[in-house]
């Protein structure tokens, strides 16, 4: 029972109860009850963890190694820094000023979901059985969706009939035909679009969004070929001749493909689990009492931590 218990991530978490002062200590440094409210003493442990905060690196070795690499320059400001916020920090609490004062209680929240995260930073190891089973689990999320690559020459429909702007397009289609216009001289043809005249690997949804529906569907029906003008199709705004040259179904990739992105998420995931199981622990230990008599009509609450 006790090895089971050791071995459990979150007694690891319940076991640093203890080790909080010591915590605390290194975050207010110089803040005990027996030190000199005036003397400021500026040492390593208090600039790493002066610099976690300011760069919100919650890994101590990158802390360590970001305050390693500072030069004389760069560490003297940041000790000037540190100085700084530590004497107006303690005058404020000399003052009282951070009694009933919900920003400063939020800091201190903050403070504690630090090393919330820091413990879930620690603990969270993910295998390949992990990563593996995650992937499956979430395939649809990593899928790319449909995309194409196209050009067209438009004729608009604001002061013409459709019909008299798909006659136009059909001759000028005979053109571009005629002289073999490539994909790149599209833009000396036609009429101003009220978007873009090249599309380079965009989506269905962002196609459906300038063409309309119907014209999308023909487009991505097209068999892609850079040397073929097609058309035309009429869109919302008017008549269309478009050259196809690249086309790409949705696809799931492979893992090694994703996995960087797969690895980040699974994390992310286990991380945010472990911190919110680390805050629960916390919460229970507390007893609450709801009294809310007179509000609204409403009798005396009493709520106990959950067995």
């Amino acid at each position: 029972m006790l090895l089971k218990f050791l071995k459990d991530p979150l007694a690891h978490f319940l076991a640093l109860g203890l080790g909080l002062f010591l915590l605390y200590g290194a975050l207010n440094p110089g803040g005990g009850a027996g030190d000199d409210p005036k003397r400021i003493v500026v040492d390593r442990d208090a600039l790493l963890t002066f610099v976690q905060y300011r760069t919100k690196t919650f890994e101590p070795k990158l802390a360590a190694a970001r305050l390693d690499s500072m030069s004389g320059d760069q560490l003297k400001r940041l000790i000037d820094d540190y100085v700084r916020e530590e004497a107006l920090h303690r005058e404020a609490a000399a003052l009282g000023l951070g009694r009933n004062d919900y920003v400063i209680k939020r800091r201190m929240i903050q403070k504690v979901d630090f090393i919330t995260q820091g413990f879930a930073e620690a603990v969270v190891k993910l295998s390949e059985d992990d990563i593996n089973a995650y992937y499956e689990a979430n395939r649809k999320r990593y899928s790319i969706p449909a995309f194409i690559t196209f050009t067209h020459v438009f004729f608009g429909t604001e002061n013409r009939t459709p019909s008299e702007a798909m006659a136009l397009a059909q001759a000028k289609l005979a053109e571009l035909r005629r002289q073999a216009v490539p994909f790149s001289d599209a833009p000396k043809h036609g009429e101003r679009f009220p978007y873009g005249v090249n599309y380079v690997e965009r989506t269905r949804d962002h196609v459906e969004s300038h063409f309309g529906p119907e014209t999308t569907q023909a487009l991505f029906d097209l068999e892609p070929d850079e040397s073929v003008w097609r058309g035309s199709f009429l869109s919302p705004y008017g008549a269309h001749l478009v050259m196809s040259v690249n086309k790409n179904d949705a696809r799931i990739p492979a893992l090694e493909d994703v996995r960087g992105r797969v690895e980040a998420d699974l994390k992310s995931e286990r991380k945010k689990a472990q911190s919110e199981k680390a805050v629960k622990a916390i919460v229970d230990t507390y007893t609450v009492e709801v009294d809310l008599k007179g509000k609204a009509g409403m009798d005396v609450v009493g709520l106990g931590k959950q067995e």
